[in-house]
């Protein structure tokens, strides 16, 4: 399909007077094959002009309605590639912010998480960025299976995740992110061996007065407070977090 519109579409000067050229003769070639066939058939009445419409302009029409349906399903295609993550199917990271945006515009209340895979990068150096993929995919579907609609989530980088959970308490927070938060099995080679991945999980509660970035900022401390405090765990931001946390490098 992508090589006949190639065809079809000209790029040059030259190639647009062919293009030109051509459908006149196709016009041509079917009024000559109308005239051939109905003219000595047919009064030149409503039934002929009818026919002849039908005759002639019906493939054009026909050709011209398959393009646009095909244009507008590559056009959704590529709406839906721009505003989700190629791998996992979450929103990706500038999707989430303005879906997330919007959930604390209307709401303005509610907890933002910020997640992140345990070792991840051992993962891929040990078995390798397929299994890697696996491991994001099964962590994405996690999420999917144990959030709400009115939830937000995305992959906002890498083995980075964000959950905007509208609306909730953080007691509904903690119970949400318990269950996220479970050992997640991915398949770790053709043989079906299998291997799990833990999560690390920074918290905050929407401060109405505060933008999303920086209750990005808040969510980021408390997530690199729960690696450094052993991962595989929940921190909920409180003030003494507040200052520029020490990334350590042995949290990634």
């Amino acid at each position: 399909m992508n090589r006949l519109f190639r065809l079809l579409a000209p790029t040059t000067t030259l190639n647009v007077v062919l293009h030109i050229v051509l459908w006149i003769a196709l016009v041509s070639v079917f009024n000559m094959g109308f005239a051939y066939a109905f003219d000595g058939y047919l009064d030149r009445g409503y039934d002929y002009y009818l026919l002849h419409g039908l005759f002639v302009g019906g493939p054009f029409v026909i050709f011209v309605t398959f393009v646009t349906r095909y244009q507008l399903r590559l056009q959704r295609h590529l709406s839906l590639l721009s505003r989700k993550d190629g791998l996992t199917g979450l929103n990706n990271r500038r999707t989430f912010m303005t879906l997330a945006q919007k959930r604390l515009d209307e709401l303005s209340h509610g907890v933002l998480l910020l997640l992140d895979a345990d070792h991840f990068k051992r993962v891929n150096d040990v078995y390798g960025h397929a299994v890697g993929d696996n491991c994001l995919m099964e962590i994405a579907h996690r999420l999917k299976w144990n959030l709400r609609p009115i939830d937000v989530a995305g992959r906002i980088g890498g083995e980075e995740f964000a959950v905007f959970l509208a609306s909730a308490t953080i007691e509904q927070a903690r119970v949400i992110a318990g269950r996220i938060g479970q050992p997640i099995p991915f398949r770790a080679d053709d043989e079906n061996a299998h291997l799990t991945v833990t999560l690390s999980m920074g918290a905050v509660v929407i401060d109405p007065t505060r933008s999303l970035d920086a209750h990005f900022i808040r969510a980021d401390d408390a997530l690199y407070a729960a690696k450094n405090a052993g991962r595989a765990q929940l921190v909920m931001w409180t003030p003494d977090l507040e200052s520029p946390h020490a990334k350590n490098p042995e949290a990634a």
